[in-house]
């Protein structure tokens, strides 16, 4: 039998978001029998981490769980456990996260993590790093292996990236991995001298598994018997849950009834619950926080928001729809490489008042819904087989 090929896996942490839920898909479906694979987290934390398959060797993670508290107890916790590198890493990073654009601060951050943080331990013959940022910058700079392959998962362009940042580090990689066409023209735009080795990848899905899932668990608690709006987002400026909050707010004031319940945590919690306070939304605007199984509640939701500001292909938009739920997108750049506006779902302006008039539009009209609904059924969503891409860019063919 020939020997295994050892992959290492790279990611921020296993928090429920629509990244770390494709890492641990992919994962859950890898072939075992082939390669051995190893998880280096720089946080090993997160609701799905419990998920990853127990033939996965889980890495001590690159930061103890100190180094993740507010700077304040982070510097003095660090210095009592005996590493005083790393709590000036840790002053140096959140100096470095203060001020510019994502990708500027991303590039300052790992100027300061790259001085302090440790290499890989052994050699591998693929890694790949599963994000933009610091897992792209610590598979290039700090790991020995064969195959180095980077993912970026939402549209370069809109994402506010620092392209002269990352140009030395793409060009280093051997494959450069994305999850829609559009998101691949950007990466071919940006980085034309990499087009060759820019490849699309899609979020696999497993119809399957997420309808066994939604049937597996409860769902909504509060007994409302009216009509249910559901997001599934991190808690981030990206998600545009800021915009929508006024968009529920003029519904309320035209006395629809409804409740919004959003799945989810993220560094904009407080401000977006404040915000719902101060519109006067208590009591029909529901943070859920986060959810180990979300699928019963999109089962039973009547309409799926995702409000975002820009996206990739937004897996929660793909169960959504393998859940045939009604769906409502602002209409970010990638969003009608996911639905067909006004066949299977709604795309509307990226503004309070577009989303207002599409969500009131989806919520009077239960014909609509049921339209979409049914358009929604007749398609599938399972393609378990686009692992086999991402096996060829880990044998180099």
């Amino acid at each position: 039998m020939p020997e295994k090929k050892k992959v290492l896996f790279i990611n921020y942490s296993l928090h429920s978001g629509g990244i770390e839920k494709s890492l641990v898909t992919i994962l859950s479906l890898f072939d075992y029998e082939k390669y051995e694979v190893s998880l280096q987290l720089f946080a090993n934390e997160g609701l799905f981490l419990e998920r990853v398959p127990k033939q996965v060797h889980v890495l001590e993670p690159l930061f103890p769980p100190e180094y993740r508290l507010n700077i304040r107890r982070a510097f003095f916790a660090l210095l009592r456990k005996g590493h005083p590198l790393l709590a000036l890493c840790r002053l140096l990073v959140t100096f470095a996260g203060i001020r510019g654009t994502m990708g500027e601060r991303l590039a300052k951050m790992w100027k300061a993590e790259g001085r302090f943080i440790r290499p890989a331990r052994g050699e591998y013959d693929a890694a790949v790093a599963f994000m933009e940022g610091q897992p792209i910058y610590y598979n290039v700079q700090k790991v020995k292996s064969r195959v180095k392959i980077g993912f970026i998962h939402g549209d370069y362009e809109a994402m506010g990236l620092d392209c002269g940042f990352d140009r030395p580090y793409i060009l280093r990689l051997d494959a450069l991995c994305t999850v829609s066409e559009s998101c691949l023209a950007s990466l071919q735009r940006v980085f034309p001298e990499c087009a060759g080795k820019c490849h699309c990848i899609y979020n696999i899905i497993s119809a399957e598994f997420m309808r066994a899932l939604a049937e597996a668990g409860e769902g909504f608690q509060d007994g409302y018997a009216g009509l249910r709006v559901l997001s599934i987002a991190r808690l981030s400026v990206q998600k545009g849950l800021d915009i929508a909050l006024p968009a529920v707010a003029r519904l309320k004031e035209k006395g629809l009834p409804f409740r919004w319940y959003i799945i989810g945590v993220g560094p904009e919690e407080e401000k977006l619950k404040a915000m719902k306070r101060d519109l006067g939304l208590n009591d029909c605007v529901f943070f859920l926080g986060e959810q180990s199984n979300p699928y019963p509640y999109l089962k039973q939701c009547d309409v799926y928001l995702q409000p975002s500001r820009f996206e990739g292909k937004a897996i929660a938009v793909d169960e959504a729809m393998v859940m045939c739920r009604p769906i409502l997108l602002t209409d970010f750049s990638t969003a009608a490489d996911q639905i067909d506006s006004g066949v299977n779902g709604l795309i509307v302006p990226m503004t309070s008042e577009g989303v207002a008039d599409g969500l009131e539009d989806l919520l009077r009209h239960e014909d609509r819904r049921r339209a979409f609904t049914d358009a929604l059924s007749k398609e599938t969503y399972s393609n378990e087989n686009e692992i086999n891409k991402l096996y060829e860019l880990i044998d180099g063919k």
